[in-house]
């Protein structure tokens, strides 16, 4: 509500900067805001400029589904259990440009240093300047989940005064790149030399290039990290299906044998007690076969040995 289009021009201006103020220290502490557009973060009164960045995934999201975000809820009470939790809106799901999508979710993201900071984003490809050529990694999804590290681009020149007479208007430019081998800088200027682009935008196809990597490395470690994050929620829940269901058996704990150690006074078929002697201990074996919340499991029995009891410190 606080974002103002001039129609005519088409330029954008954000309003209501009533609670803004200069940054003068790592963190804030007010709790003032809309729930539908505030970090977790915001309700621990501990929070950085990485708000601004989960708000703008979250403008995004509504101006690519024209739903105001987590609409499904029926207060700020379900908005808050869900933006703690991590569960995006629902609206989130209707995102079909994959471009966009990938920005609003991880801008979105539960954690803050898992969002990508103010200037990566200003880097991104999909806020890139007009400049005629458009760049584009081949099989985008493959490429995340391959994890290889040589992927293909494809680089388009849409001006046709800039594609001249050496490219037809469906034409694009293959290359392969390698990401732990190749520069980005070395690979645009020997492109530029060659004549495959003027000499004008090999830093513009650069930056371009810079920025396509960066995204994809982002996307492969979220990728990573939520199938870690899968791999321990389907852990624990077989291991609380075993052993709720009450077969130990069924549970992989390698039994620990545990030596208790008490004192008793005793005085019986000549047998020595602690008033007699210098001191009497019992060794107690203990298997830990099955353990829960209601019973220990005791092997072998006690047996006496007479000595010396440990002094304690």
């Amino acid at each position: 509500d606080n974002i103002f289009i001039t129609g005519t021009s088409g330029s954008v201006k954000i309003g209501d900067l009533g609670l803004a103020t200069l940054k003068n220290r790592s963190f804030a502490k007010s709790v003032i805001g809309t729930p539908e557009f505030m970090a977790p973060e915001m309700y621990e009164e501990h929070y950085d400029e990485n708000v601004d960045v989960y708000a703008f995934g979250m403008c995004m999201l509504e101006m690519a589904t024209s739903e105001y975000p987590y609409s499904e809820c029926s207060g700020p009470a379900q908005i808050y259990k869900k933006v703690i939790s991590g569960i995006k809106p629902q609206s989130f799901d209707k995102v079909e440009n994959p471009e966009v999508r990938e920005i609003i979710e991880q801008c979105i993201r539960l954690k803050r240093n898992e969002r990508p900071g103010i200037k990566e984003l200003l880097n991104h490809v999909f806020f890139a300047d007009d400049i005629g050529l458009k760049l584009d990694l081949v099989s985008r999804e493959e490429a995340i989940a391959a994890n290889n590290s040589k992927v293909v681009f494809l680089l388009r020149v849409l001006d046709p005064k800039k594609r001249g007479n050496k490219y037809k208007e469906n034409e694009a430019i293959q290359f392969d790149f390698d990401i732990d081998a190749d520069n980005a800088e070395e690979v645009t200027k020997e492109m530029a030399k060659s004549g495959i682009i003027n000499d004008e935008d090999y830093r513009s196809v650069e930056r371009m290039l810079v920025a396509q990597i960066t995204s994809l490395k982002k996307a492969r470690e979220g990728r990573k990290q939520q199938e870690e994050h899968a791999f321990d929620e389907e852990s624990m829940a077989a291991f609380m299906g075993d052993f709720q269901s009450g077969d130990p058996s069924q549970i992989n704990i390698q039994p620990e044998q545990v030596v208790v150690q008490t004192e008793r006074s005793l005085v019986q078929d000549g047998i020595m007690s602690p008033s007699q002697h210098d001191g009497c201990n019992t060794n107690v074996s203990v298997a830990q076969l099955y353990i829960d919340d209601r019973s220990v499991v005791y092997q072998d029995q006690p047996r006496m040995i007479i000595g010396h009891l440990a002094q304690e410190a």
